[in-house]
């Protein structure tokens, strides 16, 4: 038996001896009759007596035929059932408060490593916004550059059709009446033409190239904000994740 449950004892004792002699039983009275332990242990002992006194008064007088021994033991059964129940809600409460940290830590530890995967994703998230709008840019020249040749295409391409019919024009003339000097501006006139053909074609072709570039771009912008969408939406999911284990651990 340890120490203090063999003073505990004897308090409980000493007690109920002075009690039954009419004596009000006090730390210095418990003392002196038993003769050892230190106040403190005596004071509890005491405090716990006094809250037995009244349990243990009653089983006396609901059972009157039992002896005094019988009383004694059973009391001292329940009081050590008691202690037991006592002990066990304690180891377990100790168990469950050590099993409560162990969570909050791998908690908050999930927290700092999913914080870190949330600070990855913005990042990403950042470097996607920002070449989508490098893309946009492009986008918006390369378009404005293909309307300024479309433009100029357009022109070109009128005053090819008004060089042709002048060129025929002169073409019947000089059947009708030859000349050099004819011949000579009927010469100048194919050479024009020849160069304005050769500008309309390189203008085409122009033109073709700046609309597959638009298109890869256009394509190249739409990935783009397609990643940025997923990259969002799951940006969206671990902040929710987040909230949802901290306030999971406020409670």
């Amino acid at each position: 038996m340890k120490p203090g449950s063999d003073t505990r004892q004897k308090v409980f004792v000493a007690a109920d001896q002075l009690l039954e002699q009419g004596i009000r039983p006090t730390q210095q009275n418990v003392r002196e009759l038993i003769g050892s332990g230190s106040l403190t242990t005596i004071n509890k002992a005491l405090g716990d007596w006094w809250k037995t006194l009244g349990d243990r008064v009653s089983r006396r007088n609901q059972h009157p035929e039992l002896p005094e021994a019988v009383l004694s033991a059973a009391g001292k059964l329940w009081d050590q059932a008691l202690a037991f129940a006592e002990r066990r809600f304690g180891e377990r409460l100790a168990a469950l408060e050590q099993q409560h940290q162990a969570q909050l830590e791998q908690l908050q530890q999930e927290d700092r490593l999913r914080g870190a995967d949330t600070r990855q994703l913005q990042d990403q998230n950042a470097r996607l916004l920002e070449r989508s709008e490098q893309l946009a840019a492009q986008l918006d020249e390369s378009q404005g550059e293909r309307l300024r040749l479309e433009e100029r295409l357009i022109r070109l391409t009128a005053e090819h059709e008004d060089a042709c019919r002048r060129l025929k024009q002169q073409e019947r003339l000089q059947a009708g009446q030859p000349g050099r000097q004819d011949s000579e501006d009927l010469l100048d006139a194919r050479v024009r033409l020849r160069i304005q053909e050769e500008e309309v074609k390189r203008l085409q072709l122009s033109n073709d190239r700046f609309a597959e570039d638009n298109a890869r771009l256009r394509q190249q912008l739409q990935d783009q904000e397609r990643a940025a969408t997923t990259r969002i939406h799951q940006l969206e999911l671990e902040l929710a994740r987040l909230e949802s284990r901290h306030e999971a651990m406020v409670r």
